[in-house]
């Protein structure tokens, strides 16, 4: 029997050792990285930025398809022919059938200021009659456009594609800035939450150790049931504040994690102290901004603000649209010319072409512009203003989040000045070493609470910054 215990005891041993093995492992598999670190992955790999960065390369790979359509173009053709040389269809002789064929290299190239030129190399063989070698013919054309001189369809694409890129790279700038500051305000969420969990976890040792000396008390008659009760709903209390706070933490990091794109087994250390922080801070303090001056503010945005110069870029793309349009209106006079081997015969030949008459197109296409130039410029002022009531709202965020900090930091200096005077009487033995556990608490409360808000000012702050441009 009780060898049976033994080998029993030796199990659970063994299984005990396995699983702390396991938990062991599984805590040195997380990767600690660094806040510079994680906002470097998430803008690699967070999704909430791949739609603007897949809406950029889209528009990259259409500016190289058009470059690639303006390199060389190469066919590689062939045909076969045969027929019965007007003989008849049901009785038809070797000498009537007739059967050719060609086998052809046709080249391609276009230019963006309107030239295209035409290479061709064939060879010609009958299949039929008698045996010949194989015929070789070449020709080449060329066609230019003399006038009006308007950009190629190519060069059209080109030019609007590019305008395109460059409205998708501001976007995806701005957005990566924005996403930078939501990822750093979710870091001081996190430190904030996390001292919060500390500050709870230190109440719920205070109150159970109410409640366990009440228990004490009543055990000796000196405490009724009442008090115990009244200690018990306190640790209740305290025991779902801290769950609450844990919750919230735990909710926030993952929601965060998800943010940045961070996968399992990478864990971001939480510090106050933070290197990639101060150096953004340091950088914050070079900026010479009058908060006050809201009509500077103002003039930098419609200075710097993407959607402003998207918008111009639009206005500008159209005027240009409008002015080939209107150029194209015009007589159109072409050249161009061909020679064929081994006839070696050339021809040149221009070309002329007016449509005087058009059914009424051109006054709708002039309608049609109008309507649209109209629609982008009220689209400009629409932004200016709401960018305007933007830019307000953000200042009086910085403004609020001063006042907040004026306010925490005098209830933090109201709890430093409690604390040393309760460090005084605890000294002279006036109150009890629980009651100084309690003041402290309130103390690294207000402390927390002025870090926070001190916090919010600095992103306040860095936010306007971005909106006007400067970051």
């Amino acid at each position: 029997m009780m060898k049976k215990i033994k080998v029993n005891k030796l199990i659970c041993f063994s299984l005990f050792c396995c699983l702390l093995f396991l938990s062991t492992a599984n805590v040195h598999a997380e990767e600690e990285i660094t806040l510079e670190e994680a906002i470097a992955w998430g803008l690699d790999q967070s999704y909430s930025l791949s739609e603007y960065k897949d809406h950029l390369e889209q528009i990259e790979r259409k500016l190289t398809k058009i470059k690639a359509s303006l390199n060389w173009q190469a066919d590689l053709t062939g045909n076969l022919a045969a027929d019965n040389q007007g003989g008849s269809p049901v009785m038809v002789t070797p000498e009537q059938e007739s059967a050719e064929l060609e086998v052809g290299l046709q080249g391609s190239k276009v230019y963006l200021w309107g030239m295209s030129i035409g290479p061709k190399l064939s060879l010609k063989k009958k299949l039929s009659g008698e045996k010949t070698d194989p015929e070789t013919e070449f020709s080449f054309n060329l066609t230019q456009k003399l006038y009006p001189w308007a950009p190629s369809t190519e060069k059209q694409e080109y030019y609007t594609t590019l305008h395109s890129l460059k409205k998708a790279q501001d976007n995806l700038e701005w957005q990566v800035e924005s996403k930078k500051i939501d990822w750093l305000e979710g870091y001081f969420n996190l430190l904030h939450l996390q001292e919060q969990v500390k500050v709870a976890e230190e109440q719920y040792r205070l109150v159970k150790n109410d409640f366990n000396l009440a228990l004490q008390r009543e055990k000796i008659g000196e405490a009724g049931k009442q008090q115990v009760l009244a200690e018990q709903v306190k640790l209740k209390q305290a025991e779902y504040n801290l769950k609450q706070v844990k919750n919230s933490f735990i909710e926030e990091e993952a929601k965060w994690y998800l943010e940045l794109g961070l996968p399992a087994g990478k864990k971001v250390q939480l510090q106050e102290e933070n290197i990639y922080f101060q150096q953004i801070k340091e950088e914050l303090e070079t900026f010479v901004t009058d908060w006050n001056d809201a009509d500077q503010l103002m003039m930098m945005v419609t200075q710097n603000h993407y959607q402003l110069a998207a918008n111009q870029l639009d206005q500008e793309e159209l005027r240009q649209k409008w002015e080939w349009k209107r150029v194209e209106r015009k007589p159109e006079v072409t050249t161009g010319g061909t020679y064929n081997y081994p006839d070696q015969q050339w021809k040149l030949n221009l070309n002329v072409n007016y449509k005087f008459l058009d059914g009424g197109a051109k006054k709708l296409e002039d309608q049609d512009y109008q309507a649209q130039l109209s629609s982008l410029e009220r689209e400009h002022e629409n932004l200016i203003g709401s960018l305007e009531i933007q830019l307000k709202k953000l200042l009086s965020q910085v403004e609020l989040a001063d006042l907040q900090v004026e306010e925490k930091d005098i209830q933090y200096q109201k709890a430093f000045l409690e604390k040393e005077v309760y460090r005084k009487q605890l000294e002279e033995g006036l109150i009890t070493e629980k009651d100084w556990e309690e003041k402290s608490l309130a103390y690294k409360t207000a402390e927390i609470n002025i870090k926070n808000a001190r916090n919010k000012v600095f992103l306040s702050r860095l936010r306007v910054l971005h909106f006007i441009g400067m970051i």
